[in-house]
C-alpha cells in the first residue's frame, strides 16, 4: 500500500467511525483510547533478509534490515539496530550495533572460529523501543553454523521402538563413515544416553564390516524424547577422541499432542462454533490426523480431518450439560481419545465468514448475558489501529454485521467483542489480502550462463495497477547445489504481514501464499485460529499508563547524570567533557537543572572508548560523581528452534557446501604456495601496567593483560574477563577438600587488588563456600572498564614474593597462583571509580562494508578457487522513477542452478518479494 493507501486507510477509519459510532460517545471514547495508545506508543516491525539460511564457520552473515512503523509500514523513527547471535541456551555470543537510515539498515556478522562454535543459534534483531513490547516484537530466525572439516565423522541414524510393559525399548541403528565416504570398520565406541542432565544409559559397541552398529536402551513409561541425546566417542588407545552429539528423534503416535481452539475463545451452550485444532507430534512438528467427535452418550456429533501440518477445523453446536471427546486416528492407525474444552452455560460467540467483498461477522450471546449487559462493542483493528467499530444494542442474541474488506489494509485484522466496561468477551483474527503488494520482475540478459560469465539482471517494480515504483530492495543469489532454496520459507511478506502476529513457531510460512487457491485460504484460516486466537493485550490500553522503560533511540547519544559523591544530589550547570582518542575529538556540555547531560552528533566506531569527566564550579572533580546510562542487554527466554547437528543424516547440499569450502581453501593455499612469501616476524615487547603494585615489578608475570588487551574485549564483568582470557581458569575443588575455589588448572587463585590482598578483609561466615562467594562478589562487581591491567603469577619465580608477603610458606597445602589487578581508581577493593571521571566503553556502531564481487575476463578458466555458496549479495538496489534497476555479477567456477531472492519496500507502505532461477551450464 503506497502513499495514497495511507490516506485511504485514514478515510476508512473516519468513515467507519461516522457509520458505526455516530452519536455513541462511549464508543468514540473507546476508539480514541485505542488509537491514542498507538499514537503514544507506536510499535515497530522488522524484517531481515539474509544472504542464505545457514552458514559455515568463517562465513560472513550478510543482511538487510527493513525497520518500519507497524501501523503504516513506513520508516520507523529508530536510528539504531541491535543484531545478535544467541546460542541454544539463549546466551548472547555476538552482539553488534548498526545505524538505521529511513528505516533501512545493511550490515554483516563475521562468524569467526574464535567466537562462534558449531551449533544451533538464534539470529535476533531489535531496537531499544521494541523492547517495550515484549520478546514477541523481536525479529528471530534460527540458523545452524557448521564447523565442517575433512576429519569430521558422519552418522546415518535411524530410530525404532518396541512397546514393553511400563517402558519403551528404543533401537538406534548407527552407520558411521568418514567425511570422504570411507566406512568406519571395527571401531570400538562408547555411547552415552542422557535426558537433559539425567543419565539414561551407557552402551559400548563395535562397528561391523558394514560400518553399522546398534545402540539399544529403554525409556521409562511416559518419558518423552524432547531432551534426549546420545553422545558418541571412539574408544582409542592414545589421546582423546572427539565427542559427537546425536539427538534422539522419535514420533511415537501416542505422544501426539492435540489441542482444540474454539472460534472466539470458548464453547458456549446453544451457540454454534467453529472449532480449530492442531496436532503436534513428539518431534514438535505438525502431524496429520482424522477422527470423530462424540458426546457423553457416545453419539457421533461430527468428524474431522487435518488439512495441513496437523491443523483443521469443524463446526460444533454444543449443548448445555454435555461434554465432548474426540477419538483420533493417529498416523500409525492407532486410536486415542482427547477431551474438547468444557462447555460454558452462558457467554459470547464470534463467527466470521469471508464473503469476498466483505466479512460477515456474527456475534452470538446467550439470552441471560444479552439481557444483563447494556450492550457491547465490536472493534476491528489492523496494525493496532481501529479500522471498524460498531455498537451492538442490549438484548440481541444474534447480530450479523457486514464489514467491508475495504476498511482494512492487507494483513491481519483483529476483531474483539467488548462489554461497556471495556472487558474483552470474544476475539478472532483473520487475514485480509487485497493483492496490492509490489510486483517485482527479474529479467536475465541470457537464457543460461557459463562459469565465470557476466550476469546482468534487470529489475522492474510496479504497483498492482502497473504504475512504476521507486524503492529500496535487496537481492541474494545462491548456488542451489550448496544452499537449500526453499520456496516455503518466509519472506518480507510473511515476515511483516502475518507471522509477527502469531504465537509460536510457524512451519513453512511461505506455503500459505504459494497460490490463491481456496484450500490455501482455508489452511491459513486454520493457522490463525490455532496460533493467533490469543489476541490483543487490552490491559495495556485500559490499564495504568506507565512511561516506556526503553527510550526511542533516534540517533546515537551518550547520556547520564552528575551528582555529589553520595549520588543523592544532582548537580546542575556542571561542566562535563567527553574525550575520544580514536578518532580523536573532545565535546563539552553542561548539565541541566536535574543534573542530566547528553552528548550527540557522533558515532562510536571501531573499538569505542570514551573518557567522561565532570568538574564542579571550582574546576575540580572532587566530590563529583559521573553516572552514565549503560546499555542493559535483554534476557531472552523463548525456547530456540533447534536443528540436528550437520553430521547426523547429513543434508546433501550442506555436504556439498562444506566440500566446496575445503576444496577452495586447498586450492588457494596451493596457489599462494607458488609465490614467495615472507614469514612474519613478531617482536614481543614486555607489557607494563602503569601504577601496578606487582611485587616483582610491573609486567613481571606469567601472563599480562594491559589496557590495549582489555579494550578489545568489549563490555563484560571481571569474572567473564578472567574466564575468557586465562587458559585453565575455572571453579573447582582441591584434593580432600569440599570447599569451592577459583583455580588456574590445579592451582588455587588468590586475588590482589592494587597491592591489597582481599582475604585480609574477609570475615568468615558459617555459609558453605563463603570465601569463594566473597571473591566472586568482587569479580562480578568490577567490569573490564574499571581495570587498567591484570598480571597472573603461578610459576614460583613470580609467585614466591606474594607467598612470602601474604601467606606463610608453612601454611601451603596446595599449589597457589596470584592475580594482581590494577584498577583505574587505584583504591584497591573499595571504590572502583575515579572521582569525577567515567570510562565508558559502549557497543561500537558497525558501519556497512562491501560484499566481495570477483571480476573475470572473457574465457577465464576455472581455477577451483571460486566455489562460493553465496554467489552475490546486493543490499542497496534502488529503483528509479521508472521502477527500473540493474544488478550485475559474475558466476562462479562450476555449473549449477542459482536462486535469486529479492525483497524490498517503497517506504510508503508497499512491500514486495520475488524469486527466480538462472542456470550456469
Amino acid at each position: 500500500m503506497r502513499n495514497h493507501g495511507l490516506i485511504r486507510l485514514l478515510l476508512f477509519i473516519l468513515l467507519s467511525y461516522s457509520f458505526s459510532a455516530f452519536g455513541q460517545s462511549p464508543l468514540n471514547a473507546l476508539i480514541s483510547k485505542v488509537n491514542d495508545r498507538n499514537t503514544q506508543f507506536p510499535s515497530e516491525k522488522i524484517y531481515l533478509q539474509t544472504d542464505k539460511p545457514n552458514y559455515l564457520q568463517t562465513d560472513t552473515l550478510w543482511f538487510k534490515a527493513y525497520l518500519l512503523n507497524a501501523g503504516y509500514l513506513t520508516p520507523s523513527q529508530s536510528g539504531l539496530l541491535y543484531v545478535e547471535l544467541d546460542d541454544e541456551g539463549n546466551k548472547c555470543i555476538k552482539r553488534m550495533l548498526f545505524p538505521v537510515v529511513l528505516g533501512l539498515c545493511r550490515g554483516y556478522l563475521p562468524l569467526n572460529t574464535d567466537d562462534i562454535a558449531e551449533g544451533n543459534y538464534t539470529l535476533r534483531a531489535y531496537t531499544s523501543w521494541m523492547r517495550n513490547f515484549g520478546e514477541e516484537a523481536v525479529f528471530t530466525r534460527p540458523i545452524y553454523i557448521t564447523a565442517g572439516g575433512i576429519d569430521t565423522r558422519l552418522f546415518n541414524v535411524s530410530f525404532g521402538y518396541t512397546k514393553l510393559v511400563g517402558k519403551d525399548s528404543i533401537k538406534t541403528s548407527v552407520t558411521m563413515h568418514n567425511f570422504n565416504g570411507q566406512p568406519v570398520l571395527l571401531q570400538d565406541a562408547l555411547f552415552k544416553v542422557t535426558d537433559g542432565k539425567s543419565f539414561v544409559a551407557r552402551v559400548k559397541g563395535n562397528t561391523r564390516m558394514d560400518s553399522k552398529l546398534d545402540v539399544d536402551f529403554s525409556l521409562a513409561d511416559k518419558q518423552t524424547t524432547k531432551n534426549l541425546m546420545i553422545t558418541e566417542q571412539d574408544i582409542v588407545k592414545k589421546g582423546k577422541a572427539p565427542v559427537y552429539t546425536i539427538p534422539v528423534q522419535l514420533n511415537r503416535p501416542e505422544y501426539t499432542d492435540l489441542q482444540f481452539m474454539p472460534e472466539g475463545g470458548q464453547l458456549v451452550a446453544g451457540l454454534p462454533s467453529l472449532v480449530a485444532f492442531k496436532a503436534i507430534g513428539e518431534s514438535g512438528e505438525g502431524v496429520n490426523i482424522n477422527g470423530k467427535v462424540y458426546d457423553s452418550k457416545n453419539n457421533v456429533v461430527t468428524d474431522f480431518n487435518s488439512l495441513h501440518k496437523g491443523m483443521g477445523s469443524f463446526e460444533l453446536a454444543p449443548e448445555a450439560g454435555e461434554s465432548y471427546i474426540a477419538v483420533v486416528k493417529l498416523p500409525d492407525g492407532s486410536m486415542k481419545k482427547y477431551p474438547l474444552p468444557a462447555v460454558n452455560p452462558s457467554g459470547f460467540g464470534l463467527h466470521i465468514r469471508d464473503m469476498n467483498d466483505s466479512l460477515q461477522v456474527t456475534v452470538f450471546a446467550t439470552q441471560d448475558i444479552a439481557n444483563s449487559v447494556a450492550g457491547y462493542y465490536l472493534l476491528g483493528l489492523s496494525r493496532n489501529i481501529v479500522c471498524y467499530a460498531a455498537h451492538i444494542m442490549a438484548g440481541n442474541v444474534r447480530s450479523v454485521i457486514h464489514v467491508p474488506l475495504s476498511a482494512f489494509p492487507t494483513g491481519i485484522a483483529h476483531f474483539t467483542v467488548l462489554n461497556t466496561g471495556n472487558q474483552p468477551l470474544a476475539e478472532r483474527i483473520v487475514f485480509i489480502d487485497h493483492h496490492d503488494n509490489l510486483h517485482i520482475s527479474i529479467a536475465a540478459d541470457k537464457q543460461s550462463y557459463l562459469p565465470h560469465d557476466s550476469v546482468s539482471l534487470k529489475i522492474n517494480v510496479t504497483d498492482k495497477n502497473g504504475k512504476p515504483i521507486s524503492g529500496s530492495f535487496s537481492m541474494a543469489v545462491t548456488d542451489d547445489s550448496q544452499v537449500k532454496a526453499d520456496s516455503l520459507e518466509g519472506n518480507i511478506l510473511t515476515g511483516l504481514l502475518y507471522t509477527p502476529d502469531l504465537k509460536g513457531y510457524v512451519e513453512d510460512p511461505g506455503y500459505y501464499f504459494a497460490d490463491n487457491s481456496a484450500n490455501h485460504k482455508a489452511e491459513l484460516d486454520d493457522l490463525l485460529l490455532t496460533q493467533g486466537w490469543t489476541g490483543y493485550d487490552w490491559k495495556q490500553v485500559f490499564g495504568t499508563q506507565t512511561p516506556p522503560q526503553f527510550a526511542l533511540e533516534k540517533e546515537y547519544q551518550v547520556t547520564g547524570s552528575v551528582t555529589n559523591i553520595g549520588g543523592n544530589k544532582p548537580l546542575a550547570n556542571t561542566d562535563i567533557t567527553i574525550l575520544s582518542k580514536r578518532p580523536f575529538f573532545v565535546i563539552d556540555t553542561t548539565t541541566d537543572k536535574g543534573g542530566h547531560f547528553a552528548f550527540r552528533g557522533f558515532l562510536p566506531v571501531d573499538t569505542a572508548s570514551f573518557m567522561i569527566q565532570a568538574r564542579n564550579k571550582k574546576g575540580k572533580s572532587l566530590n563529583v560523581q559521573v553516572n552514565v546510562d549503560e546499555f542493559k542487554p535483554p534476557v531472552f527466554t523463548n525456547a530456540p528452534q533447534l536443528s540436528r547437528p550437520w553430521y547426523v543424516n547429513t543434508d546433501t547440499l550442506l555436504l556439498n557446501n562444506i566440500s566446496a569450502h575445503i576444496t577452495q581453501k586447498k586450492n588457494m593455499e596451493k596457489f599462494e604456495g607458488m609465490g614467495h612469501m615472507l614469514k612474519e616476524v613478531k617482536v614481543n615487547d614486555k607489557k607494563v601496567i602503569k601504577d601496578s603494585k606487582n611485587l616483582n615489578g610491573p609486567g613481571a608475570a606469567d601472563q599480562v593483560l594491559n589496557e590495549d588487551d582489555l579494550s578489545k574485549l568489549g563490555k563484560m564483568t571481571l569474572s567473564q574477563l578472567l574466564e575468557k582470557t586465562i587458559k585453565g581458569y575455572r571453579s573447582g575443588y582441591i584434593l580432600h577438600s569440599t570447599d569451592l575455589h577459583h583455580m588456574i588448572h590445579d592451582e588455587v587463585v588468590n586475588f590482589v587488588f592494587d597491592g591489597m590482598y582481599i582475604k585480609r578483609f574477609y570475615t568468615p561466615t558459617p555459609e558453605p563456600n563463603g570465601y569463594y562467594h566473597y571473591e566472586q562478589d568482587y569479580l562480578d562487581y568490577y567490569t573490564a572498564e574499571d581495570i587498567k591491567g591484570i598480571e597472573i603469577m603461578f610459576n614460583p619465580s613470580f609467585a614466591d614474593n606474594y607467598i612470602l608477603q601474604f601467606i606463610s610458606p608453612f601454611a601451603l597445602g596446595s599449589p597457589i597462583a596470584f592475580i594482581e589487578i590494577t584498577t583505574r581508581s587505584g583504591h584497591g577493593p573499595f571504590m572502583k571509580k575515579t572521582l569525577g571521571t567515567y570510562l565508558y566503553k559502549p557497543l561500537p556502531v558497525t558501519l556497512p562494508k562491501q560484499f566481495y564481487k570477483p571480476k573475470y575476463k572473457v574465457k577465464t578458466p576455472a581455477t577451483g578457487m571460486d566455489l562460493r555458496s553465496t554467489i552475490h549479495w546486493e543490499p542497496d538496489i534502488i529503483t528509479d522513477t521508472a521502477g527500473h534497476a540493474t544488478v550485475s555479477f559474475y558466476t562462479a567456477d562450476k555449473p549449477a542452478n542459482y536462486t535469486i531472492l529479492v525483497n524490498g519496500v517503497d517506504l510508503n507502505g508497499g512491500i514486495g518479494f520475488q524469486r527466480q532461477k538462472i542456470t550456469v551450464k
